[in-house]
């Protein structure tokens, strides 16, 4: 019989609670038994949706591992610069590890952590959830069936729509290097580099190229006679596109970042709303006040394989629908597809056809965003988890299993990258 494997939350902000929600959903399989975080708000918060005690919720990482290891697992949610020091302590004490990713925001960091979850023979799992999703699983599979033959050319996008640019990248936390430690190509794309790398496994990268600029945010780029707050002394409110009144108040996105600062304050009125939006909420700021400390919009990342197979990545902000596109051509055929739409096609060469080729479209169903009908990021995240959980329990790493050795390689094409692009060079792996 499986065993149920008892987690701790270092982190109770959304993306630990993500993945801790799979306990309610299979309580046979996990239980969450413990919370780490410094605010009393959202640790309060989490100890009681998870029903723990509150003899096992911690200030601090350090006051959690001072008791003796009491649970199999940590599921680390913390903050991108806050990964390396927060796991380090977790994995000395014995604790197998699920990181969210980036699980690191520079090399050093990343050699680092490396070396450690090594010398402690842990099992750390990072938190690629697209690897688990139908979509690219299904295309994977392609590949390793052989179907269409040798991949010569990858080719991946992904849009970020206008008001996801505005809210996480502009406004919220991932804006700056100097806020989250981290570049928005490894904040928000490291997921899309280490499709590529999965994709490409049978190979490795060795150059890396990539260009990428700011080219809509700024405070040059300010529209003239726009106010500092939209609620409050913009003229535009009504018609700009990032205005926080027609995102925020006439619309429920983004609830998770967008009232945090009024947690704790019970149910919300549109009162309460309005003031924190016309006041000190960031959220309610103009969208060209921010300083964005040199961090890009829109970004190209170019790899050359090992076996002269080349890859390519476009990260574009402000597009009006979020969408993740992928094109691989190989010696035998093709596969093109968009993840939103849950659909792909597979072409194969077929030279006494007019066309000179056959074509299969796949429908997996479940259309919608990444927060479509079968939860977070098209089912990956608790796909993700319940994959860890039977890692943990002595099964071998599935396909789609992105270990932190795995990880490590498309994070160190994001450092290369983002080297490359700030200094117009050819940045070598090797």
């Amino acid at each position: 019989m499986e065993k149920k494997i008892q987690v701790v939350l270092v982190g109770a902000g959304n993306r630990a609670n993500v993945y801790a929600s799979v306990s309610l959903e299979y309580p046979e399989k996990m239980q969450v038994v413990g919370i780490v975080d410094p605010d009393p708000v959202r640790r309060e918060l989490m100890r009681e949706r998870y029903e723990v005690s509150k003899e096992n919720c911690f200030e601090s990482v350090d006051a959690f591992v001072k008791r003796e290891k009491f649970a199999d697992a940590v599921i680390n949610g913390t903050m991108d610069h806050l990964h390396v020091e927060t796991s380090i302590p977790v994995l000395e004490k014995g604790y197998d590890l699920l990181l969210e990713k980036p699980f690191a925001v520079n090399e050093e960091e990343m050699n680092r952590l490396t070396e450690v979850a090594k010398k402690c023979g842990s099992k750390v799992v990072i938190g690629h959830v697209l690897r688990y999703t139908d979509f690219y699983r299904a295309i994977k599979d392609r590949i390793l069936s052989g179907e269409i033959g040798k991949l010569i050319s990858i080719e991946t996008c992904e849009h970020v729509n206008y008001h996801h640019m505005a809210v996480s990248y502009v406004r919220g936390k991932w804006r700056s290097e100097k806020l989250c430690f981290a570049p928005m190509l490894l904040a928000k794309s490291c997921h899309d580099m280490d499709i590529m790398l999965w994709m490409m496994k049978e190979t490795e990268p060795m150059a890396v190229a990539s260009f990428g600029a700011d080219f809509q945010f700024g405070p040059h780029r300010k529209p003239d006679g726009a106010g500092t707050r939209c609620m409050r002394d913009c003229p535009f409110v009504d018609e700009c596109i990032f205005s926080a009144k027609t995102n925020y108040l006439a619309t429920e996105r983004w609830l998770q970042y967008v009232w945090k600062p009024l947690e704790g304050y019970g149910e919300l009125t549109r009162e309460m709303k309005e003031n924190s939006l016309r006041t000190d909420n960031p959220y309610g700021k103009c969208v060209w006040d921010f300083e964005r400390d040199g961090n890009v919009d829109h970004q190209t990342v170019i790899v050359n394989f090992a076996n002269g197979a080349t890859g390519s990545f476009s990260m574009i902000g402000g597009s009006a629908k979020s969408e993740r596109n992928i094109h691989i051509v190989g010696t035998r055929g093709e596969i093109k597809g968009t993840f939103e739409d849950s659909r792909y096609v597979v072409r194969r060469m077929a030279p006494s056809t007019e066309a000179g080729y056959v074509e299969e479209v796949y429908d997996l169903g479940a259309k919608g965003d990444t927060i479509g009908a079968k939860g977070g990021h098209g089912g990956g995240d608790e796909m993700l988890v319940l994959d860890f959980l039977d890692y943990l329990n002595g099964n071998p790493p599935s396909v789609s299993c992105a270990t932190l050795e795995d990880s490590a390689i498309s994070h160190k094409i994001v450092f290369k990258a983002e080297k490359a692009r700030k200094s117009g060079s050819i940045e070598k792996l090797s």
